[in-house]
């Protein structure tokens, strides 16, 4: 016997909903959770997930007015009996087919939000990047969302804030400074030309940077954290995100484990990454669980700029360059946030990372 799928009551005020669209054929298989239908009452636009597996009946069409409680569709145990049921009636059997040959699959574009999905996107405090690949985002969507990235973010060390930054921390709000400043080092981009290759991949620039970031962060932990109000939290992992925003909006990938990645291997990452962005296929896991974010305006002639620190971050990098100036100089900017760590110690960071850039080239 097939089981049916109703439709629940929406809210308290409506008996009915519109059928704006089924996110699945008409004869397709299904398993328990997946998104079925879309529908619209007075309030929100809801998914409707499936109940459990089956082969799916579509008993309401795009458009119709369906009372609550009303059979939106039936899922059958097997495809023969589904097919016997509709010859049996004298329709005609749904069938199922992938694209042909050449073609692909439809996909829906996205991220569109129900209510509760804007709702809850709000209160979790999440990036709407993260469901770029989503039609439909339901707040039961965000919630599981947050649930995976809670169980697969970098895990953290606790540190305490000691008595003279309490005092300064305090002294910076009270008197409405700027929790963020930035400071500057330039070198020649000629030095990341002659960078050795010692594998079959050149190692782009960015690469470079990223490698000798990641390398600095090992002896600077302290710009690798959050600021978690009474405590600081040093991440144990250093992922670096990469902001790309090329046409298809701003994305920040991932570069995970970046300290353990040689400039070979963060070059082949960064080429996957950006492979995906452009072909809109970068997953919920590929933007999640930077520690430090890196933007380049290198490419476009800009010198220097601060970027903006993204949140549960301490450290963003700006990477810059003129090449139509003498020497071709590039500079690295590093916006910090104050609470966690200092002037001194953010310059410190940065003479690092260019000494680690610059070394054996």
């Amino acid at each position: 016997m097939p089981a049916e799928v109703t439709l629940p009551k929406q809210n308290p005020n409506d008996d009915a909903a519109e059928v704006l669209r089924w996110l699945v054929a008409d004869g397709e298989q299904v398993s328990a959770g997946d998104d079925l239908i879309e529908v619209e009452s007075t309030k929100a636009v809801t998914v409707i997930e499936s109940p459990g597996p089956g082969y799916l009946r579509q008993l309401a069409a795009e458009g119709d007015v369906v009372p609550t409680g009303a059979p939106l569709a039936l899922l059958f145990p097997s495809l023969d009996e589904l097919t016997a049921t509709a010859r049996g009636s004298g329709e005609t059997a749904p069938t199922v087919s992938g694209p042909a040959d050449g073609e692909t699959a439809p996909t829906v574009s996205g991220p569109r939000f129900s209510a509760e999905g804007l709702r809850e996107l709000r209160r979790l405090d999440l990036s709407a990047d993260l469901f770029q690949e989503r039609g439909l985002v339901t707040g039961a969507i965000v919630r599981r969302t947050a649930e995976e990235l809670t169980q697969t973010g970098p895990a953290v060390r606790r540190a305490p804030i000691g008595p003279a930054k309490q005092t300064e921390i305090a002294r910076l709000h009270a008197g409405g400074a700027a929790l963020a400043s930035a400071l500057t080092v330039a070198f020649g981009a000629d030095a990341l030309d002659r960078a050795p290759t010692r594998g079959n991949v050149p190692p782009l620039p960015l690469a470079l940077i990223i490698h000798a970031l990641a390398g600095a962060l090992i002896e600077f932990p302290g710009l690798n954290a959050r600021f978690a109000g009474d405590h600081v939290e040093q991440y144990t992992d250093i992922n670096v995100g990469v902001a790309v925003d090329a046409g298809h909006g701003l994305r920040v990938p991932v570069v995970k484990h970046a300290d353990r990645l040689d400039p070979e291997q963060i070059t082949l990452e960064l080429l996957d990454l950006l492979a995906a962005y452009h072909d809109r296929g970068l997953h919920a896991d590929d933007v999640a669980g930077a520690t430090v974010t890196v933007s380049d305006l290198s490419g476009q002639n800009i010198l220097q700029f601060q970027p903006r620190i993204n949140q549960d971050q301490t450290l963003a990098v700006g990477v810059g360059a003129d090449t139509s100036l003498p020497g071709r100089p590039m500079t690295l900017t590093a916006v910090f946030d104050h609470r966690v760590s200092s002037g001194r110690a953010v310059a410190d960071f940065l003479t690092r990372v260019r000494a680690r850039l610059l070394a054996d080239r």
